[in-house]
């Protein structure tokens, strides 16, 4: 199959696209991820047997505005549908995706889209209601027209079929956000200890590791404000990432000695970094439906790398933890409980999880999720045939 795994960013750092691009195109399929252009970066990719292609848009010298932003996008919608609207399938991430695969699918009758759910896209952080709504509007209209629906977490499968369902929903999948593992040498010893040399923290030190987007409603503030008073508990924070709060945690570092700040690395040094911490947490605040149902791709990062969870109450991220005795979660999301979390985790050790964490190792992998990705491809490839 011709397969547009379609995306509406510039392709640096989806690695969710990445890591379904890489599987379709081992399955045999022609794979091409159609990305957005931006400066800097190149209009055509080869990777690993699949392509990138970057759409350019002539508009986008066109001034910012509500109007010009309009033009924007009604260029780029018309570029993206009239270049692919030939592909056997679009993988469409995101209903912005999706939206532009119906579009497709109205002038290929043939076309089949498969809706990758990134989020509960009705029910995203931070979007206006009235963004919110249309977006409901758009699925209760389009979600039809889907050969397949994929979310990446029970709760918001289970949202869909719910809400969906009597609106021709077709079948939904979880394919969750597992990355690929990559284990450490077993006969190398001991890892880099990545961020005890970088910021000199002593080998008794107990490294409590934030990864992902310094952004809103991520618990970055709570997790920063939690280390407030614990400069003699031997408990040090290192935040690896990046984003728009990335001021609050330059200061918060430079202010107390024991919170660091690493930049962000690439997809393929994740794990090996993440290994070098002691805990990791999940801070998500249940703020929308979206993020209360979240099993976000660091929770499975730090299983893979070995490391116990200490986790905010969020339904789907406490049944992981519990199925497999990988770690606790926090009941109290104040500064003061994950205050009291971090030196409970402290006082009893990682080694209680050990058994947990060597067993979540082996269920939990991406080939297991990509397996039902090859499904769908291949039961949508025989209904071409037909």
């Amino acid at each position: 199959m011709q397969i547009a795994n379609v995306v509406l960013n510039d392709f640096t750092r989806d690695n969710r696209v990445l890591k379904i691009a890489q599987r379709l195109s081992d399955d045999g399929h022609d794979v091409t991820v159609v990305a957005l252009q931006k400066a800097g970066l190149p209009r055509h990719e080869s990777r690993g047997g699949w392509a990138v292609v970057r759409t350019r848009i002539v508009s986008a010298a066109l001034p910012r505005g509500t109007v010009f932003g309009m033009v924007k996008m009604a260029e780029l919608a018309l570029r993206v549908v009239w270049t692919w609207r030939k592909a056997d399938a679009w993988h469409c991430n995101d209903i912005e995706a999706f939206v532009l695969g119906w579009c497709a699918q109205r002038l290929n009758r043939r076309l089949k889209l498969i809706y990758d759910c990134h989020e509960f896209e009705s029910e995203r952080n931070a979007k206006p209601a009235i963004e919110r709504k249309m977006v409901g509007w758009l699925e209760r209209r389009m979600i039809r027209k889907a050969a397949a629906v994929i979310t990446v977490s029970p709760s918001i499968a289970a949202a869909y079929r719910e809400r969906y369902a009597p609106y021709g929903l077709p079948e939904v999948h979880l394919v969750r956000n597992i990355p690929e593992s990559r284990p450490a040498p077993a006969d190398s010893g001991p890892g880099p200890d990545h961020f005890r040399q970088r910021f000199g923290i002593p080998a008794g030190g107990f490294i409590a590791l934030y990864q992902g987007a310094f952004t809103y409603n991520r618990g970055l503030e709570t997790a920063l404000q939690a280390m407030e008073g614990l400069e003699d508990s031997g408990i040090h924070l290192v935040l690896m990432g990046y984003g728009p709060l990335q001021p609050l945690v330059d200061a918060t570092a430079a202010r107390l000695p024991h919170v660091h700040v690493h930049p962000a690395v690439p997809y393929d040094q994740v794990l090996e970094h993440t290994r070098s911490a002691d805990l990791g947490l999940v801070s998500v605040k249940p703020t929308c439906l979206s993020y209360l149902y979240c099993l976000p791709n660091k929770l499975f990062e730090y299983i893979l790398a070995g490391l116990p969870v200490l986790s905010n109450d969020l339904p789907d991220c406490r049944a992981l933890i519990e199925e497999f005795q990988v770690g606790h979660t926090v009941t109290e999301d104040t500064a003061e409980g994950w205050r009291s979390a971090l030196l409970n985790a402290r006082a009893q050790g990682t080694s209680v999880y050990t058994a947990g964490l060597s067993h979540a190792a082996t269920q939990l992998s991406w080939p297991q999720e990509a397996h039902i990705l090859s499904g769908l491809y291949s039961e949508a490839n025989e209904g071409l045939s037909r």
